[in-house]
């Protein structure tokens, strides 16, 4: 670790020690090492005892961001934490921290904010966040993202030693059928989970109760009491133990297109992770709501007359050979489902309509499949939206690509509970693919690799609450209508995990996460964040750009 902390030094990123944090957290040692948190024995015992009270800590050493992806706004430290919470013997790791400074110049609240993933950056989101705030909130607020272990400018997760050729693989993604899930269990999974180094502690503590408690580190560094706390997706459900471990230090909470915490974990439930999330199913929906809008559209959307047909022509001609669209790229069924699934995500996400490109993209393919494609490029095959790889399939090995997506393996595996037999996914993807094809082996093989994963840290394990699918404090879920990860039907589920939330829906919304697409939601969470009050429930909302609007 000294080699990381010296080049993150050297970037004139200022390191905060855990010292500095003692001030307000109980000692253990002569040696002047952080303390655990306590940790309550029930969820009615985790409250304003969690973190002791005491003088304020001294400030953060400030400086520029060393990623590229940074903006200019934003600052940054870094601070060490202990590996594992409840034995700070083990030792420490270092997250990287993030701040925009309030407007106004004086600020009277903090939002802390965390994108989702898992494995993405929140300090590198920071900026594109704050803009969809209204004038007023950033005027007062101090804008704060945590960079969870592994991911961005944090100590990264051991795995990825690639010291051998990954095995290579019929599919380019992620498995379409029964075989290529096989291939995937036998085959590249041993191989990723043999690029991780499983004595390392830090491969232990790399869930979401350690995320959290990071960010209670953070905040206690900071002398902040309450924080504002947003979550998007996977970030919902780091919001959601941070309420359970530390309800007294949340102002708000606001979850935006939030993943369900209780299947996130699953305790006592028989299926993998991604079939308790119900994702294929959401996803097939979407899909389905895509092309009754185009049909609906009429002229309005050029495919409205042959899409359904564009997309069984193109589907049943994979399940045997590729089809290529020059200018795009190759596909197999595997990278075809996980483009559609990534244009179904990111709907307007890049100031372009991902879903009328999607459009164009199947209706090129199936002019493949029959014979019929024009020479040349055809418009409709734009190449923004081509063929998606992962590492083990053609895709290029280098190590920094497996360690990328191991980041998102080790908190998926760290926090969820997965059936001991490989047949549960089997059944389970089988099951979800016979009700949304396309789908069902797509999202249910992504964490297959858990079957076996080298270190677990299942919640109630690490934290002692049975029921960390319960918000006591207020709070506000934001959901599209047409999310193809959550669902609007999720977000309500969410919504009735405790007696005091309330929920936003943007009606004609599309995609993964909402305040990038509606101003009016935005403004309802600048609200609730302003005010502090409880959030009230809403009529709903519209997006800021309608579906072929013409």
């Amino acid at each position: 670790m000294t080699g990381v902390l010296t080049g993150w030094r050297a970037r004139g990123q200022g390191l905060v020690h855990m010292t500095r944090c003692i001030t307000c957290l109980s000692v253990m040692t002569a040696m002047v090492v952080l303390s655990s948190f306590p940790v309550p024995a029930s969820a009615d015992a985790g409250g304003a005892d969690a973190t002791p009270r005491g003088a304020a800590p001294s400030p953060f050493d400030w400086g520029p961001c060393s990623s590229d992806r940074g903006d200019q706004s934003v600052e940054c430290a870094v601070v060490t934490v202990p590996l594992n919470h409840s034995d700070p013997s083990v030792g420490s790791t270092a997250v990287r921290v993030g701040r925009i400074p309030a407007t106004g110049g004086n600020a009277r609240g903090t939002i802390f904010y965390n994108p989702g993933g898992p494995g993405l950056s929140p300090v590198e989101g920071l900026a594109s966040f704050a803009a969809k705030l209204s004038p007023q909130v950033r005027g007062d607020h101090d804008i704060i993202g945590v960079d969870p272990r592994g991911v961005g400018g944090s100590e990264g997760i051991p795995c990825g030693a690639m010291t051998t050729e990954p095995p290579s693989t019929s599919y380019s993604v992620l498995p379409a059928n029964a075989e290529q899930l096989a291939e995937q269990f036998d085959a590249l999974d041993p191989w990723l989970r043999g690029t991780c180094d499983s004595d390392s502690p830090l491969l232990k503590h790399a869930g979401s109760v350690d995320a959290a408690r990071d960010i209670e580190q953070v905040r206690c560094l900071l002398g902040v009491d309450r924080i504002d706390y947003y979550g998007i997706s996977y970030g919902a459900v780091i919001g959601a133990v941070y309420s359970r471990l530390f309800p007294a230090h949340l102002r708000t909470l606001t979850l935006d297109s939030p993943d369900d915490p209780n299947a996130w974990f699953g305790a006592g439930q028989p299926d993998p992770l991604w079939a308790r999330l119900g994702t294929a199913e959401y996803s097939g929906k979407t899909l389905e709501d895509l092309f009754s809008a185009c049909e609906s559209a009429g002229s309005r959307c050029q495919w409205a007359p042959m899409i359904r047909s564009d997309y069984e022509r193109v589907t049943r001609a994979l399940r045997t050979e590729r089809l290529t669209v020059p200018g795009t790229g190759s596909f197999d069924a595997s990278a075809f489902q996980s483009t559609v699934v990534s244009a179904l995500y990111r709907f307007n996400q890049n100031g372009r309509d991902d879903y009328e490109t999607l459009l164009g993209l199947i209706h090129a393919l199936a002019q493949v499949a029959d014979g019929t494609a024009p020479d040349g490029e055809p418009a409709s095959g734009d190449s923004v939206i081509g063929p998606q790889t992962r590492a083990g399939s053609g895709a290029p090995s280098q190590d920094t690509t497996v360690s990328r997506m191991l980041t998102v393996d080790a908190v998926m595996c760290a926090d969820a509970h997965e059936p001991p037999q490989r047949e549960a996914w089997f059944m389970s993807a089988a099951a979800a693919e016979a009700d949304s094809p396309g789908f069902g082996y797509y999202w249910i093989s992504q964490d297959s690799i858990c079957n076996g994963w080298p270190a677990t840290g299942n919640l109630e394990d690490s934290v002692g609450i049975p029921d960390y699918g319960t918000i006591d404090v207020p709070f506000l879920v934001l959901s599209n209508a047409h999310d193809p990860v959550v669902g609007e039907w999720g977000a309500d589920r969410v919504k009735g995990l405790g007696p005091r939330g309330a929920a936003v829906v943007v009606a004609d919304g599309w995609g993964h996460g909402v305040l990038r697409g509606s101003s009016c939601a935005a403004a309802q969470f600048s609200e609730y964040v302003a005010s502090g009050a409880p959030p009230r429930p809403s009529a709903g909302c519209g997006s800021d750009a309608p579906l072929f609007a013409g």
